[in-house]
């Protein structure tokens, strides 16, 4: 995990910046990315609670039946959940015993990113495919300038990102009222292209 943690305390209405760099692999490369992925990927990012039970993977063996690399399964599941759940600001209390993700793919169908994220991760998961949920901000809304985006807490995000070899941590959008995440479909990420602003990471 990486954190950023300033010397001082930043007062409220204080300015500061902070540069990233945001890899944007395309979809190409992901398509043609190993499956031998490194031990410490395995152990850390293929655990899935006991408490999921086992319909969890059937779904995703389902939803990903015609798909045969790593990439075209995590698309297919991401716009199952983008088509199939639906957005809610709020969702009641889980009932006692159930897990979350299975209630939510199963009965309830409603929930807000978190449990869209969680879905996408338990069902890649579920299919040998590591993945990890990520909790910060979405990108905001842009300034008058067209130069700035602005930030708040109604801008609070979860969202799954999965590995791929040689390529690193990628994210994907279930959440249906956040927009799709688009890839280039095979030029290098090497030449000079114009980023989609991607969320910004707060771990």
């Amino acid at each position: 995990m990486i954190a950023v943690i300033p010397d001082k305390t930043i007062e409220q209405g204080a300015l500061y910046t902070v540069e990233g760099w945001i890899t944007a692999p395309t979809i190409s490369e992901m398509k043609g990315s190993s499956s031998n992925y490194p031990a410490w990927v395995l152990y850390r990012y293929l655990s899935i609670p006991i408490s999921v039970p086992d319909r969890v993977r059937k779904l995703a063996e389902t939803i990903t039946a015609d798909a045969s690399d790593p990439y075209t399964k995590v698309e297919e599941i991401t716009m199952y959940l983008r088509l199939n759940m639906h957005y809610a600001n709020g969702i009641p209390a889980l009932p006692k015993g159930r897990d979350l993700v299975d209630w939510f793919l199963f009965d309830s169908k409603k929930g807000f990113c978190t449990q869209y994220a969680s879905a996408e991760v338990i069902l890649l998961r579920s299919l040998g495919i590591p993945a990890r949920l990520v909790v910060g901000y979405a990108q905001g809304a842009v300034s008058q300038s067209g130069k700035l985006y602005n930030v708040r807490l109604r801008d609070s995000h979860a969202w799954p990102e999965v590995y791929f070899v040689d390529l690193g941590w990628v994210v994907f959008e279930p959440t249906v009222i956040i927009s799709q995440q688009l890839f280039l479909e095979g030029i290098s990420t090497t030449e000079q292209v114009t980023p989609t602003p991607q969320p910004t990471h707060i771990i």
